[in-house]
C-alpha cells in the first residue's frame, strides 16, 4: 500500500524522485508530519544535534513529555538524494544513535534511513549497538531492502510507526531485541494498516533474535527468591494475566507465579518494554522478570 497521496505529498515526491538531497528530505518531512500527527505529543524537526556537540542530523522525531516538560529523541532520520551512498547513510544514521543512546543512557532508539524517496526502517540496541532491520533481509548496505514510498511495499512504514510509537526508548528495560526484526512477515492484515495511522495496539513480528534471558513458562523453580525488588531477573517468564475491577480500590491484576503461587498486583506494578520485537508489559520479581503480551492497564 502506497504511502503516497494525491496532492501535496504527491507534489513533493514527484519533486524528490529525481531531484537533490534538500528536495528528499522536504518529502519526508511532510511524511513525518503526517504519520506523528498527534497534537502536542510529537515534533518533527531538522538539523538536530543528537549529542549536544555540533553534530547535525537531518531529522528527528521527538515526544513531548508533559510532565516534565522535555522533548525525547525517539526516531533519528538521514536523508539523501536519489544515488546516494547507501553505506553513508546508514553510518550517518548509526553514529547518531549511538551518540544519542550513550548520551542519555537509553535502551534503545529507532532511525530511518532514506535514499531519494525509498526508506528503510531500523532499531538500534545499546547492547549491540548496530543497526537492525525492522523489515526485508538481515543485510546493511543493501539498496534492494529500500522501500519505494510510492509502492505496495511501503505499508511497512505503517507498520513500523506503530511499532516506534509504542517502543518509546526507556532507560530501564528487562529485555530488548538484539537481532533482526521482520514487519514483512507479521500476520496483520493490509487492512489493518491505515492511512491515518491511527490504528492502536502492538504490531506482531517474527523475530530471530538472541536475548540475555532464557524464556521458559511458569512453573517450579528451586532457585526462585520470592521476595520481589527492582530490576530484571535472571529469568524471563511470559504469563498470563487476568484483571480483576474493584469500584471503590485500585483493579487487581492477577497471575500465578513459577511456583504456582498467586500473585496479586497494581497497575503501577508493571512497566512497559520490548521482548521478541513487540511491546510488553513486565512485572519484576528479585530473581525473576514476569513478562504479559496484554496490555496492562
Amino acid at each position: 500500500m502506497s504511502i503516497v497521496q494525491s496532492g501535496l505529498l504527491r507534489k513533493h515526491y514527484d519533486d524528490a524522485v529525481h531531484g537533490i538531497e534538500y528536495q528528499s528530505a522536504a518529502f519526508w518531512t511532510v511524511v513525518l508530519n503526517r504519520a506523528f500527527y498527534e497534537l502536542d505529543v510529537y515534533s518533527v524537526t531538522p538539523e538536530s544535534s543528537p549529542d549536544g556537540t555540533l553534530r547535525r542530523v537531518d531529522l528527528v522525531v521527538k515526544k513531548y513529555d508533559p510532565a516534565n516538560n522535555s522533548l525525547s529523541a525517539l526516531l533519528w532520520i538521514e536523508c539523501k538524494r536519489p544515488g546516494g551512498s547507501v553505506q553513508e547513510v546508514e553510518d550517518q544514521a548509526l553514529d547518531a544513535a549511538k551518540r544519542c543512546i550513550q548520551r542519555d543512557g537509553l535502551l534503545w532508539i529507532w532511525a530511518m534511513t532514506t535514499i531519494g524517496v525509498s526508506f528503510r526502517m531500523w532499531y538500534i540496541g545499546a547492547g549491540g549497538l548496530k543497526l537492525v532491520p525492522m523489515h526485508g533481509l538481515a543485510v546493511e548496505a543493501d539498496k534492494s531492502q529500500y522501500v519505494d514510498a510510492d509502492s505496495p511495499g511501503a505499508s511497512v512504514f505503517l507498520q513500523a510507526i506503530q511499532c516506534i510509537k509504542l517502543g518509546v526508548p526507556l532507560r530501564q528495560a528487562p529485555v530488548v531485541p538484539s537481532q533482526s526484526l521482520d514487519l514483512l512477515n507479521t500476520a496483520q492484515g493490509e487492512q489493518d494498516m491505515q492511512a491515518d495511522y491511527t490504528q492502536a495496539g502492538a504490531i506482531p513480528f517474527q523475530v530471530q533474535s538472541q536475548y540475555g534471558h532464557e524464556v521458559a513458562e511458569a512453573g517450579p523453580s528451586s532457585g526462585y527468591d520470592d521476595d520481589e525488588g527492582v530490576g530484571s531477573g535472571d529469568q524471563c517468564i511470559e504469563v498470563k494475566v487476568q484483571k480483576a475491577p474493584h469500584t471503590f480500590s485500585h483493579d487487581e491484576y492477577i497471575f500465578r507465579d513459577n511456583r504456582g503461587k498467586r500473585r496479586s498486583t497494581k497497575k503501577e506494578d508493571w512497566e512497559s518494554g520490548m521482548y521478541r520485537g513487540e511491546m510488553v508489559w513486565f512485572f519484576n520479581a528479585k530473581n525473576v522478570s514476569y513478562f504479559s503480551r496484554k496490555r496492562i492497564g
